[in-house]
């Protein structure tokens, strides 16, 4: 249940995105409002009133700063990885896909298999909701049930018909920090035996905010609920250890960007109004030949 929720509130914020002017949007995702609930849809519904929208957002943007404004950038970043990797991959495997729709509006993205991955309960759920969004369920994309505390991916990739062999982005978003420092370098040393020239890109917590170091108060209310309250995160990792942290798993790092990055490739340019926090970052990677 807690996998589902976390999906739905990441498809209601990308909805919200969606509610900017074409000119000021960083993405287009025009299935995510789609496979809201309804509590979900009347709050996304709410939000079509300017004065309503303003406020809402001012009020996110005080409680916790910056955090709208990496999600935004995130989603664009990887839009960005996917599009520019469609024509050289044969496969996605989309590690957590939750309620993302990227394998049902990104152009050229029916010529290749994609995977989508998560928890058997958000499996259910997506497949129903896009079942009944398109009329049926697309053909280039499998659904893989996985519990990845408990499942092996190896076993559960193979059986839905996934070929290591096949050149592959794998997409692990808003994941690594929901799930063991174990379950982590499970999933590297299985990405890490695809075929060489496969890219991974995927998103991590700085171990320092994991373990409550430097928590300024811009912060500390979010450090207060996901980490010390409700335990929501559990594992993070150091950008200074990336290199080294990836090439244990024969992976070669592209970049690792943070806020400042976000803000200078993205944000910059629509002028929203929002900052963008530093908890989180996003790497890219190679596995090497």
């Amino acid at each position: 249940m807690k996998a589902i929720n976390t999906g739905m509130s990441v498809a209601a914020l990308k909805a919200i995105g969606m509610l900017y002017p074409k000119e000021k949007r960083l993405f287009e995702d025009p299935y995510s409002e789609k496979l809201l609930p309804p509590f979900y849809k009347f709050f996304v519904f709410l939000m079509r009133s300017p004065k309503i929208f303003d406020y809402l957002m001012k009020f996110r943007e005080k409680s916790t700063p910056g955090a709208v404004g990496w999600l935004f950038c995130r989603f664009r970043y990887i839009d960005d990885v996917l599009k520019k990797s469609i024509k050289e991959i044969e496969t996605v495997v989309n590690l957590g896909a939750g309620m993302d729709c990227r394998a049902y509006y990104v152009p050229g993205v029916e010529n290749i298999r994609y995977f989508e991955v998560d928890h058997p309960s958000v499996i259910e759920k997506k497949k129903a909701k896009m079942k009944k969004i398109l009329g049926k369920l697309p053909n280039h994309v499998v659904y893989v049930p996985v519990d990845f505390e408990k499942q092996s991916l190896d076993t559960e990739l193979k059986k839905a018909g996934y070929d290591l062999k096949s050149k592959t982005l794998f997409i692990l978003e808003g994941v690594t920090q929901y799930i063991s420092k174990e379950a982590n370098d499970n999933t590297m040393k299985y990405v890490a035996q695809a075929a060489p020239g496969s890219n991974i890109v995927f998103t991590y917590i700085l171990k320092s905010f994991i373990e409550g170091k430097n928590i300024h108060k811009d912060i500390k209310t979010m450090y207060k609920s996901v980490v010390k309250r409700y335990k929501l995160w559990i594992y993070g990792l150091d950008p200074k250890d990336m290199s080294d942290y990836l090439s244990k798993y024969n992976l070669s790092l592209i970049e690792d960007i943070g806020s400042r990055e976000m803000k200078e490739r993205y944000m910059k340019k629509v002028n929203l109004g929002l900052d963008v926090f530093e908890i989180e970052r996003i790497a890219l990677a190679e596995i090497k030949n």
